[in-house]
């Protein structure tokens, strides 16, 4: 069973009846340490889901700094215990007994104010920090098993609320609070109005409420990801290594069990050295250093990166790996983990380095998991990346990239200007303005897909797993975000004042369709320059794109170019008409046409990635359908409309 110094608030102490309304938990993070994880931070969810509130609603022991040796180390009794605004509060009733009225009565003088609660975590969900900070482990499943008065909490929540006087207590509410800090004196002034019923929450109170539920809902997209990481860190800090922690992650094995589970692992581990073990090979602990193992696994990447494609430097320290097949890589791999593929064929050297056959792992006396999943996965991963980046898109110069917390809607706002100025006289005043706005919604939806990676391939040396897969999902994931946007800017949907985007009533979409010439181009740079803000006031846009389908790029190209011959004087293009860029898109059939302003001019539609997965990633498993291991490609991405007044449309002609 462990203990949380608990952040809590405090609240009101009843004298005469010898009871007091506490704050017992707000889920406050803090360092710990565990033989099977090393140090980590430990976070409490403070949930209705998240707590199992049994133990303490059947009449839970309240203690004296958590002893539970002698019946007279229990001071009082826990009434009831709830969920409250993401804190976990409790009534708390102290013994008659002589030896507590001390106690009771540095409760009540604010000498004794922090509280403790004992627990047990049924389930964690893992956070792994950026850049190899110390993980937080998120209690999302945990009991309560004891509540205790300390002389040390966790943080400076964890105090009791008393009142001054036994007449200021009226029933369970109680209606003069006053706060206690433990690095502050009593405030004498009452932060809550007489009355029985709670002050309702304050904006500022539910602006911070919906910033932490904001901040959790983050954390829980992250969670999944996190799970498996952690459990693979896990495993390697005890040498178990990545087979055991596939095994894990691909069963839905939550990192508290895992950690329970592993003991049970090294157990086996130990069991295997003896003699009657049914090993062919002996079990042999692996002494290598870490640091050599990655250098060996970098060197091997790059010269599998330059064998997918030779345009990709050989390093010297790659140089002795420059011939080597997969197999090779495999079987070095086996033997760094402190195995030996004596009389092993090729299949079974496969399925040892890849984790997915335990008895090929037992043959080969394996200390640990080997490193070549990661290897791959690695070398997948860097050629997908490369693809996604490579591929062309369009669009991108024509909107604003951003990011949103989670998938639920957000709010984008076109803002407006102010209005002009306005003379202030001699000690006149000055007057505010306001600042408008037009919200469009945005959201991010997940896009994926699996591709699988098996011994047989290994044993073919089928580098085209590697390469062509990954370099195809690649590009799929770049051809997703483009057909995304483009369906958003061609399809015209209605703005949120319910106008199509490009219609007449928004100044953005010409009477009748022409050919690209001087003529409607300087008709389109017109409407641009007199478009007006929401505050009433000329953006005076300049055109930078323009934006066409196949059948227009010879135009667009000849009417944008310097070079450009006209067959009469009436024809001479002008030469602002070379500044703009032109945009050629597959997508945009037939004779229709676009020009666009500088996102940094006027925001004219945004698309946004998740928090901290901007573009496509990949994690990897050991697989259960197949013999091998599994890459999942994610993608979380959306767009949306800001603001109509950056673009201007021509059916063409």
């Amino acid at each position: 069973m462990l203990s949380i110094r608990a952040a809590v608030r405090p609240e009101s102490l009843n004298i005469d009846d010898r009871t007091v309304e506490i704050t017992w938990t707000t889920g406050a993070k803090g360092r710990r340490f565990a033989w099977d994880v090393g140090t980590y931070n430990e976070e409490l969810d403070v949930s209705d889901t998240a707590v199992r509130l049994d133990r303490l609603n059947n009449g839970a022991p309240f203690l004296n700094a958590h002893a539970k040796w002698e019946l007279r180390d229990v001071i009082g009794v826990v009434e009831k215990a709830w969920i409250e605004g993401g804190e976990g509060r409790a009534r708390i009733r102290f013994s008659q007994r002589d030896e507590v009225d001390d106690i009771f009565k540095d409760v009540k003088d604010g000498i004794l104010r922090n509280i403790s609660v004992g627990y047990v975590v049924h389930r964690y969900d893992i956070i792994e920090e950026a850049d190899d900070k110390i993980p937080t482990y998120r209690a999302v499943d945990w009991e309560p098993m004891e509540l205790s008065l300390v002389p040390i909490g966790f943080d400076d929540g964890g105090k009791v609320r008393a009142a001054k006087t036994a007449e200021e207590y009226q029933g369970t509410k109680y209606p003069t609070v006053f706060e206690i800090r433990q690095a502050e004196p009593v405030v004498d002034q009452a932060v809550a109005a007489t009355t029985k019923e709670e002050a309702p929450m304050t904006d500022e109170e539910r602006a911070a409420d919906e910033q932490a539920q904001a901040q959790i809902r983050k954390q829980a997209a992250e969670e999944e990801r996190t799970r498996s990481t952690t459990i693979r860190s896990m495993a390697k800090k005890v040498g178990l290594g990545d087979d055991v922690a596939d095994d894990f992650v691909a069963r839905g094995v939550t990192v508290a069990d895992a950690s329970a589970q592993m003991i049970d692992k090294l157990a086996e581990r130990q069991n295997a050295d003896q003699p009657e073990t049914r090993n062919s090979q002996p079990t042999v602990t692996s002494s290598v250093d870490q640091s050599v193992v990655l250098a060996k696994r970098n060197a091997m990447q790059n010269a599998l990166m330059n064998r997918c494609d030779p345009k990709i430097k050989l390093e010297d320290a790659a140089r002795e790996f420059r011939g080597s097949r997969l197999i090779d890589m495999a079987r070095d791999f086996v033997e760094l983990a402190g195995g030996s593929t004596r009389g092993m064929t090729p299949q079974e050297i496969a399925r040892a380095a890849l984790g997915c056959d335990r008895s090929a792992m037992r043959a080969a006396g394996m200390h640990s998991t080997s490193d070549f999943p990661i290897l791959l996965g690695s070398t997948v991963n860097r050629t997908l990346r490369a693809a996604y980046d490579l591929a062309p898109q369009t669009w991108r110069p024509l909107g604003r990239e951003t990011s949103v917390p989670d998938f639920r809607a957000v709010t984008r706002a076109a803002l407006g200007d102010i209005a002009a100025l306005e003379k202030v006289n001699e000690h006149g005043e000055y007057k505010y303005g306001e600042l408008g706005e037009e919200g469009a919604p945005l959201k991010v939806g997940k896009f994926g897909k699996i591709i699988a990676i098996t011994w047989e391939s290994i044993v073919n040396d089928d580098l085209g797993a590697m390469t062509r897969i990954p370099q195809a999902l690649g590009a799929a994931a770049a051809q997703t975000e483009s057909n995304i946007v483009w369906d958003l800017l061609l399809g015209n949907p209605n703005f949120t004042d319910g106008t199509a985007v490009f219609h007449a009533d928004h100044g953005n979409l010409a009477a009748s369709g022409g050919a690209i010439n001087t003529t409607t181009l300087a008709a389109a740079r017109a409407a641009m320059r007199k478009q007006k803000s929401i505050g009433g006031n000329f953006l005076n846009l300049a055109p930078e794109y323009l934006v066409v389908g196949p059948d227009k790029e010879l135009e667009a190209y000849q009417f944008t170019s310097s070079n450009y011959v006209p067959a009469k004087n009436a024809d001479i293009n002008d030469m602002r008409n070379a500044s703009l860029t032109v945009i050629v898109d597959a997508r945009i059939t037939g004779n229709q046409w676009y020009l666009y302003a500088a996102p940094g001019a006027v925001d004219t539609f945004e698309y946004a990635y998740l928090e901290g997965e901007q573009g496509v990633f990949t994690e990897t498993r050991e697989g259960f359908e197949v013999d091998g291991m599994e890459i999942k490609a994610r993608l979380v991405f959306g767009a949306a409309w800001i603001d109509f007044r950056g673009g201007y449309k021509n059916p063409g002609a």
